[in-house]
């Protein structure tokens, strides 16, 4: 499996986590009893965390960074979607986004470094091959030289000699 179509599944894995989400939400939503207002409330909470999250992560893979661990952080989604304890998957949630947080910052800073040492390159680049160009040119006007240069002579028989 290439890169692009990794990159394609997790989105896809993703995606497919946030519409489950959003299904949990309207499940919950509909099935609440007597405590509904409270229910609602802390289903809005968890949801506003998880979207949140959700869209850190996205963040850091737009940043450049590495398929696998936003692998782990889509496992770790997951994880946190089908726990059934509040408690617990808001702090799997926040985990999750402070440490995609931090990879995201690392990646674009990684990304920055790159393009400034291409950009940096480029006239490194340009400078060895004009000295190159320019290099071959003048050896090949001396080769022209020299052959213009040449006497014309008469040619000795070997009797001669």
């Amino acid at each position: 499996m290439n890169p692009r179509q990794r990159r394609f599944v997790l989105i896809y894995l993703v995606t497919g986590t946030f519409l489950i989400s959003l299904a949990w939400t309207n499940f919950s939503q509909t099935s609440a009893s007597t405590n509904q207002n409270i229910t609602l409330v802390t289903v809005n909470v968890a949801d506003q965390k998880f979207k949140d999250t959700f869209a850190m992560v996205r963040e850091a893979e737009a940043a450049g960074a590495d398929s696998e661990q936003i692998k782990d952080f889509v496992d770790r989604l997951n994880l946190a979607l089908n726990l059934t304890n509040e408690a617990e998957a808001t702090a799997i949630l926040d985990q999750i986004k402070t440490e995609a947080f931090q990879l995201r910052d690392t990646a674009s800073l990684q990304l920055f470094y790159n393009k400034v040492f291409v950009f940096a390159m480029v006239p490194v680049a340009a400078l060895i091959v004009t000295v190159i160009v320019h290099y071959g040119l003048k050896w090949r006007q001396s080769k022209v030289e020299q052959i213009m240069n040449m006497k014309i002579r008469e040619k000795r028989d070997a009797q001669d000699v």
